[in-house]
């Protein structure tokens, strides 16, 4: 769980860490981690009890892609970053060669986890997760890529060796 690892972390240097959970257990869980949790459906919240401008980053750590409408997310939540905050997320490729050979052969069989999660509503590739963000009004400062540990190679062939990328975004005015 992100919050173990990541919340316990940030708050050891000092940090606030505020989390939004739709699961009650895991909400249960992450309120150790947390300085505080909102226990609701992130799709459905219109505001957050903080004022515009409150939150110097904002992490979606392997949530965008269980949203209906993740730009919209982005779009709402944005305006409680400051002007030079960020956001970080961590999104699936879904252009990843084990996914593109496994279609090759007509299949597209989900997993308990990974990039064919069940809980996946979207799916992204490196072009469709820059389109998000552009259209949510960010401009992305760098996307790192986690997957083949032959990073050398990796980064020549990013979008077909990458499991997942790491994005780091700011605002645009």
């Amino acid at each position: 769980m992100l919050y173990r690892i990541f919340g316990k972390t940030v708050q050891k240097n000092g940090c606030y860490v505020c989390g939004i959970e739709i699961d009650r257990e895991a909400a249960e869980i992450a309120k150790k981690y947390c300085d505080k949790i909102i226990v609701k459906d992130v799709e459905q919240i219109k505001n957050l009890p903080y004022p515009p401008g409150f939150f110097d980053v904002i992490v979606y750590g392997d949530v965008l892609e269980h949203l209906k409408r993740p730009d919209l997310v982005l779009l709402n939540l944005r305006k409680y970053l400051t002007p030079k905050g960020i956001v970080i997320a961590s999104i699936p490729n879904i252009a990843y060669w084990g996914i593109r050979l496994k279609l090759l052969f007509g299949k597209f069989d989900y997993r308990e986890r990974g990039i064919l999660d069940p809980g996946h509503l979207r799916f992204f590739t490196k072009t469709s997760i820059i389109q998000l963000f552009k259209d949510a009004g960010f401009k992305i400062i760098k996307i790192g890529a986690t997957g083949w540990r032959f990073h050398w190679l990796r980064e020549l062939f990013p979008t077909l060796l990458s499991n997942q990328f790491i994005v780091a975004a700011r605002r645009t005015e």
